[in-house]
């Protein structure tokens, strides 16, 4: 029974982080192909210059936030837990770390093609490159809940 939840948990994830990637890439299709139009803020400077702080802050803070959050509530409140609810809270606490990577990497994509600016499409590069630390899989999975996989 173990075995199949987390096979679902990480089943999951994988659709999560899929998900985020091809929304990332859906923006950039969106803008290349010309369906959104890019360039539209380029022309005003003072804007870009908060849209480019912005987004520097926002990968700033939510990068490492989102990593270290994790580990944080990983120790203090999945650990130790019964496993259903270890299981559960796992699964939330995952999904809120790469919610956290794929706005950061959404917003960038969208300041990038906004202001024509690499700002934001690096701020971007960063949230996606950090998303291969939330890479789900089980051996991963059961080494984080401290559980011993089952040797049948």
């Amino acid at each position: 029974m173990e075995k199949m939840e987390i096979k679902k948990i990480v089943r999951r994830l994988w659709v999560d982080y899929l998900v985020v990637w091809a929304l990332a890439l859906a923006i950039v299709v969106l803008y290349e192909t010309g369906v959104m139009e890019e360039g539209l803020l380029a022309h005003n400077g003072s804007l870009c210059y908060v849209l480019q702080t912005a987004t520097i802050l926002l990968a700033l803070l939510a990068i490492p936030a989102s990593l270290k959050m994790f580990s944080m509530v990983l120790n203090k409140r999945i650990v130790g837990r019964p496993l259903s609810e270890a299981l559960a809270s796992y699964l939330r606490w995952s999904e809120v770390r790469l919610a956290l990577l794929a706005i950061v990497a959404l917003v960038g994509l969208s300041v990038y093609y906004t202001t024509l600016s690499s700002i934001g499409g690096l701020c971007a590069l960063i949230g996606l490159i950090a998303s291969f630390f939330c890479l789900p899989n089980e051996k991963r999975m059961a080494e984080e809940l401290n559980q011993e996989e089952d040797k049948e």
